[in-house]
């Protein structure tokens, strides 16, 4: 579907993904591990900003998202935040 132009900015369809279990919507394409936890808080989310951000694939490990790190976001991606203190397997 095509983007709609709104006033000066372009208007996009929202994409939710998925952080620990809870659909987190957002209205960007790409996001900073900060932004990701940021709105995932934002929409209830029950992580602290501190914690660790990883992307899930099936049959793939876990990859460590940074905060400063830009990745780019697909309709129901999933991703762990943990805290950094959690020793339990990732």
């Amino acid at each position: 579907m095509p983007e709609e132009k709104i006033g000066s900015e372009e208007h996009r369809l929202s994409l939710e993904v998925i952080v620990n279990g809870h659909r987190v919507v957002f209205h960007v394409h790409k996001a900073s591990g900060a932004e990701i936890k940021s709105t995932a808080i934002t929409q209830g989310v029950q992580i602290q900003q501190d914690f660790n951000l990883f992307e899930k694939r099936a049959g793939h490990p876990l990859k460590p998202i940074g905060d400063a790190d830009v990745v780019e976001l697909h309709e129901g991606e999933e991703f762990r935040a943990v805290a950094p203190d959690d020793n339990s397997g990732q």
